[in-house]
């Protein structure tokens, strides 16, 4: 029992030091709570190098805002929210960067062509985005899913809250009119972009 009150005197003096600002105060909470911020961070498959700078980054938030603090289980509390969120965060990033990634992987053939072909091929994209861009609403954006963005037509509809049905029927439309718009091998072009949906 005796212990159990030193221990939590000891507690009840480092937060105090640590709100004060001073070095002991920090230290005794690094030294608590920095492993196993460590391990809860590794459940999420993040590398030892992210999971290290997460951890300095959320105890500098929280030596920043330590005024804020009169309780090492509040404390407790903020390092692994902090934790968590930064870590979603981060995936989230690495996500976004693994799809641009995986665009440009797709593209990889296109570097290989001589750069007349390139400049071609270029244009000839521009071209269909631009045609694209004067079709009717509804219809332009059904169709800057399906070939802008590459999403098949059920993610475009989730994405656009329309049914399945109603995408088609839209990118039927798109290509009659873009057929009208476009050169028979820009069109051509069209046609391939789709082949897949």
């Amino acid at each position: 029992m005796k212990n159990k009150v030193n221990q939590e005197f000891s507690k009840q003096d480092f937060l105090k030091s640590f709100r004060e600002g001073r070095r002991d105060g920090l230290q005794f909470l690094y030294k608590t709570f920095y492993s196993p911020m460590c391990y809860f961070l590794e459940k999420m498959n993040l590398d030892k190098g992210t999971i290290e700078e997460i951890v300095q980054d959320v105890f500098l938030k929280l030596w920043e805002r330590r005024i804020d603090f009169d309780h090492v289980e509040s404390i407790r509390g903020f390092l692994y929210t902090s934790c968590r969120n930064a870590a979603l965060n981060r995936i989230q990033q690495e996500n976004r960067i693994q799809q641009k990634t995986n665009f440009y992987t797709s593209q990889v053939d296109l570097v290989d062509l001589p750069i007349s072909h390139q400049m071609i091929y270029m244009e000839t994209l521009r071209t269909i985005h631009d045609a694209i861009d004067t079709l009717p609403e509804q219809c332009k954006q059904v169709m800057r899913k399906l070939i802008v963005e590459d999403l098949s037509p059920q993610e475009a509809a989730i994405s656009l809250g329309l049914t399945t049905s109603t995408i088609y029927n839209q990118k039927k439309r798109g290509i009659e009119l873009l057929r009208l718009k476009l050169k028979p091998d820009q069109f051509f072009c069209l046609l391939l972009l789709l082949l897949y949906y």
